[in-house]
């Protein structure tokens, strides 16, 4: 429902709605081509309504029913019961969130927006985009909705936070920690002809087809000896040798949608063992134990 009933403020909330967890939506409709400035309205709209009731909403909801969907006989308690009715695991329901979720509905997104969504996201806030293009069908016009997953809008968003990852593995070498395989090799914890795994922190784009990554060759590879300063793998999939930032790299590009290679990565942060430990994360250990004088 349209919502315009805040208190000391002509605001005009294009739309209030409710979701099956018990999560207030508020979704923000803009005209303009790029949105702009629907991220801190919605944000703006969200720290409005995040104190709202049950209680609170029921009044306005039964104001909808009663002049929008012509429901006359609608009651408080009619209207809490289907509030109940239609909120998941009702019956644990009492209140709701004071997290709303934001919509942010628009013909098309600017990069500035994008890349602040993807940065609300990660600071734990529902925040997502849907680009809406209308169709003329006939006499009528179809509005067909798309869920934005970050892809080309935020690409150049997504390339700084990888090379901000591979700074990790880089300041450690250069803060004295030893490359991640030579480390894990010198002290026992992988061998030659050992199997690694690529299933860890993997893109949106590739993370259904390694869920089961120790039965599919296209996610497993094999440690060879040492050539020169770096250890390579053969990977499962062609018998081929690479170095792992190569291969993972080769594998990324195989199922991007765009066929796009990845710039640059910390390649052993996506690779772990048969038991399930992160290769960069057992590495990093085994240097801290190192330093404190646990490890030999």
């Amino acid at each position: 429902m349209e919502f315009d009933r805040f208190k000391q403020s002509s605001d005009r909330l294009d739309l209030l709605a409710l979701d099956k967890r018990g999560n207030l939506v508020v979704v923000e409709l803009k005209r303009d081509g790029l949105a702009s400035y629907a991220d801190l309205q919605a944000l703006r709209y969200a720290a409005m309504v995040s104190t709202m009731t049950v209680e609170k909403l029921l009044p306005y909801f039964v104001h909808y029913q009663q002049k929008y969907l012509g429901q006359v006989d609608m009651t408080t308690t009619r209207a809490q019961e289907l509030i109940q009715e239609f909120v998941t695991n009702n019956d644990t329901f009492e209140q709701l969130s004071n997290r709303p979720r934001i919509i942010l509905c628009s013909e098309n997104f600017s990069t500035e927006l994008t890349t602040t969504v993807l940065w609300l996201n990660q600071a734990e806030l529902d925040i997502s985009c849907v680009r809406i293009v209308p169709y003329k069908v006939g006499d009528s016009v179809v509005v067909v909705p798309t869920k934005i997953i970050p892809l080309q809008e935020v690409n150049q968003y997504m390339i700084e936070l990888k090379h901000k990852e591979e700074g990790r593995e880089q300041q450690a070498v250069q803060s004295g920690r030893t490359e991640t395989f030579t480390l894990l090799m010198d002290h026992g914890h992988l061998s030659v002809g050992d199997s690694i795994y690529l299933r860890d922190r993997l893109p949106v784009y590739l993370g259904s087809e390694a869920k089961d990554a120790s039965n599919d060759a296209l996610f497993r590879a094999e440690i060879l000896p040492r050539q020169g300063k770096s250890y390579t793998v053969r990977w499962d999939y062609d018998g081929k040798v690479y170095s792992l930032m190569n291969l993972t790299q080769t594998i990324f590009q195989q199922f991007h949608p765009a066929g796009v290679r990845p710039a640059g990565m910390q390649a052993g942060k996506h690779w772990g063992l048969a038991d399930g430990r992160n290769l960069v994360e057992l590495a990093d250990e085994v240097w801290a134990d190192l330093q404190s004088g646990e490890a030999t």
